[in-house]
């Protein structure tokens, strides 16, 4: 019973599309998504992707855990690199050892649930499990409507867990009920029905109830289902297998919607947020198979309850109503910025790879001789003058204040205005930095900005990109609604 979930982490981005915007602004060709038009979904800001969101959870997942990581997993449907470690990434703005066994994993939404299933049949090395999906949808389409941004974090291994898997079923059926092809840029989803009968309901009740009898289990004892799905496939799922209706949780439809792959676990951090010690927790994912995995869980877990998962993310809302805006983020609507967005952003790869601890992990240095932090850490220490004297230290996990910032309407970002300023730090830092996040006028001189893995630009000629940490409101700042939404 030492081996189990350690902690558990989530990330929302906070932009939130009202749905009405979509219908009103397809629903002349479209008018069946009308029906779908309450509440608003996740969308993840133009700078942000499947690592930066699983970046964020992690950090989450691992706030005031003092764990040895030795395997970190990232799960993923919408990976931005097809042929370079994308966990690889996840690892070095973490901060974690090199020697660290890194791998992504991809080819199905059932990503993450199968890895959670595996870590809870074969018990290993502590492991950080990352979920994360960034999906775009075809304008128009009910995916549109559905989906949502984010990203989940589960660390598993020997310790004092907050919750043990008692048991794990995994079931393979290729019942194609929706796909992308590797070329393609959108799913294909089959007709609803044809999937809630020949996938949920024959599929799902095959691996749950492998996973009840391996955990010696009626469906009785479980307190909690967490099945990413609507509330139709719920109800019927409740009768095949025999279960109260009432012990499905929303699946997070009114103001997050579908984050793919990492769903399941997202769910899940959002049941272990405010579950009791001794519950029973069934996890199910879906998708041409099913697993089914219950989690019961311990004492521990209190002390864990400290704000941690989804719902403050869900709470740091940025609505906005600008349909071209979302698309435009998405990169799905080319908007002419004129002479100021065209520029080369090549990366030079070989000064990035001599740079890519301070870069990637922000690591800067503390001057031994008279305590100041500075960055980047060059060899003569900025206040004092003294060579050599700079420890390594990252600054990735401090808030700053802002002491100058301009917002600039002329300067090109996907998302203007441009914000950028001095942000200082306790210690003697000063760093000029880009700022997100922050809806204008938003951003005051003393405002505390939180650092957040953020994409820095596109090389579009060459399909590389970089990232960096940028400035954010901290958790809790009232977010304003977008002028331009």
């Amino acid at each position: 019973m030492n081996y189990g979930i350690l902690s558990f982490g989530a990330y929302v981005p906070p932009l939130r599309l009202a749905r009405s915007a979509i219908a009103e602004a397809v629903g002349w060709a479209v008018p069946n998504v009308k029906g779908l038009a309450k509440g608003e979904r996740s969308v993840a800001n133009w700078d942000e992707d499947s690592i930066t969101l699983a970046v964020e959870a992690a950090r989450d997942c691992l706030a005031g855990v003092d764990t040895a990581i030795a395997h970190l997993q990232l799960a993923s449907t919408t990976f931005p690199f097809a042929d370079r470690s994308n966990s690889g990434v996840v690892a070095d703005a973490l901060q974690l050892p090199e020697e660290i066994d890194n791998e992504d994993l991809g080819g199905s939404r059932r990503a993450a649930t199968s890895a959670l299933a595996r870590l809870g049949r074969t018990p290993g090395p502590t492991t950080l499990l990352l979920a994360a999906d960034c999906r775009d949808t075809k304008p128009g389409s009910v995916q549109e409507m559905q989906y949502g941004h984010g990203a989940a974090a589960l660390l598993v291994g020997s310790g004092e867990p907050i919750a043990v898997i008692r048991a794990a079923a995994s079931v393979h059926r290729d019942m194609v009920d929706q796909y992308r092809a590797a070329d393609g840029d959108f799913d294909y989803a089959l007709e609803e029905r044809w999937v809630r009968e020949e996938g949920y309901m024959k599929i799902v009740p095959a691996a749950v109830k492998q996973a009840l009898a391996q955990a010696g289990l009626d469906i009785g004892e479980i307190h909690r289902i967490v099945l990413p799905a609507s509330t139709s496939i719920a109800k019927g799922l409740a009768k095949a297998l025999k279960a109260d209706a009432g012990l499905f949780l929303e699946p997070l439809t009114a103001n997050c919607g579908d984050c793919g792959a990492a769903h399941p676990l997202l769910m899940l951090t959002q049941a272990l947020a405010s579950a009791v010690p001794g519950e029973k927790i069934l996890v199910v994912g879906f998708g041409q198979g099913a697993d089914a995995i219950v989690v019961e869980t311990t004492p521990r877990l209190k002390a864990l309850q400290d704000g941690r998962g989804p719902e403050r993310y869900l709470a740091q809302r940025r609505p906005f109503a600008n349909y071209t805006m979302f698309l435009s983020l998405r990169d799905q609507l080319q908007l002419d910025f004129g002479l100021r967005a065209e520029r080369d952003n090549r990366t030079a790869q070989s000064a990035f790879y001599r740079k890519r601890r301070d870069i990637t992990g922000m690591v800067g240095g503390r001057c031994t001789a008279c305590n100041t932090l500075q960055f980047p850490a060059g060899l003569v220490c900025v206040q004092c003058g003294a060579t050599k004297s700079l420890e390594p230290e990252t600054m990735s996990g401090l808030t700053g204040r802002v002491k100058s910032y301009t917002e600039d309407w002329l300067a090109y970002t996907p998302l203007p205005p441009y914000i950028y300023g001095n942000v200082e730090y306790e210690g003697g830092a000063n760093i000029m930095l880009e700022f997100t996040d922050f809806a204008p006028g938003q951003v005051q001189v003393g405002s505390p900005v939180r650092m957040v893995f953020r994409i820095k630009d596109f090389d579009t000629r060459r399909g590389f990109r970089r990232y960096f940490w940028k400035p954010a409101p901290v958790m809790g700042a009232a977010a304003k609604e977008h002028s331009n939404g």
